[in-house]
């Protein structure tokens, strides 16, 4: 028999009950070899930045196609005030705390500086981010872009080279990104203002997610697009974070002809649906 100093027998049956209870909430506890949260974390710092970078070159895309801005030098796209220099061939798209259709809350600018006619083959542009933030995660660096074969009218590409691009998350976190990309367009003579003439992204990238873990990826099945939706349709990416318990996994957008914000991530059979706002996102 177990004696209690206070409260007699009954007492003491209650703290070893408890005791009991402690032991068994231990013995249940998760099992962290198989702990999904380098995968998560990488995959949406993988997610906010892609959506960061097609958003800012269908920025350029759009400016490129309106007449007007071309013309006047002046003009609204996606709630940015753009400006145009013909003599530089400079854009900027500026934000001031503008909340964009993809679910972004966007603030600064993005500067562009041409060589030559976008629709120019050889073309280079080269992407400033200048104290611009999407959603507070501020994008520091320089995206190099060049005309490898595009002109107005027919088909060809351009290719992204990023060398570093940090996104600063908060003050003691931060995603640091390399890629090269290449963006392919369709004969944008056909495109008309509410079509939804798509365009497709493919490339690898590598870097270190938010949480300093190491991860590339490549793109296996090529991002679908279009110019007048703000969130990649279709499309997989192989993702793999060497450091993780599960290392390898896929980015998935399978919206089909749909434009929605909808992104599913597969860890070896662990499946996750997300939604791309910073709400759901924030692993």
């Amino acid at each position: 028999m177990i004696k209690s100093v206070h409260g007699g027998p009954k007492a003491a049956w209650l703290l070893l009950f408890a005791i009991l209870l402690l032991s068994a909430a231990a013995g249940c506890k998760k099992n962290t070899a198989k702990d999904l949260g380098p995968d998560l974390n990488t995959a949406n710092d993988v997610v906010f930045t892609e959506r960061g970078l097609l958003h800012t070159f269908n920025l350029l895309l759009k400016a490129n196609l309106d007449s007007n801005i071309i013309h006047t030098g002046v003009g609204t796209i996606d709630k940015a005030l753009v400006s145009y220099s013909s003599s530089s061939k400079r854009f900027t798209f500026f934000y001031q705390n503008k909340y964009c259709a993809d679910s972004v809350t966007r603030n600064g600018n993005i500067v562009v500086n041409l060589t030559g006619d976008f629709f120019t083959s050889g073309t280079a542009a080269t992407v400033v981010f200048q104290n611009y933030s999407e959603d507070t995660r501020k994008f520091i660096g320089t995206d190099h872009l060049y005309n490898s074969g595009m002109m107005l009218g027919g088909n060809g590409g351009y290719d992204s080279t990023i060398d570093s691009l940090v996104i600063v998350k908060d003050s003691v976190h931060s995603t640091l990104w390399y890629s090269a990309l290449v963006y392919h367009l369709p004969p944008v003579l056909k495109m008309q203002p509410d079509s939804l003439a798509s365009f497709t992204i493919t490339g690898t990238a590598n870097g270190r997610s938010s949480s300093t873990y190491p991860f590339s990826l490549q793109v296996s099945t090529p991002l679908v697009n279009d110019i007048y939706c703000p969130w990649i349709r279709r499309g997989v990416m192989q993702l793999s974070v060497p450091s993780a318990d599960v290392p390898t996994g896929t980015i998935e957008y399978v919206n089909g002809d749909k434009c929605n914000n909808r992104v599913t991530y597969n860890f070896e059979g662990s499946v996750f649906e997300w939604w791309i706002i910073k709400k759901k996102l924030s692993y």
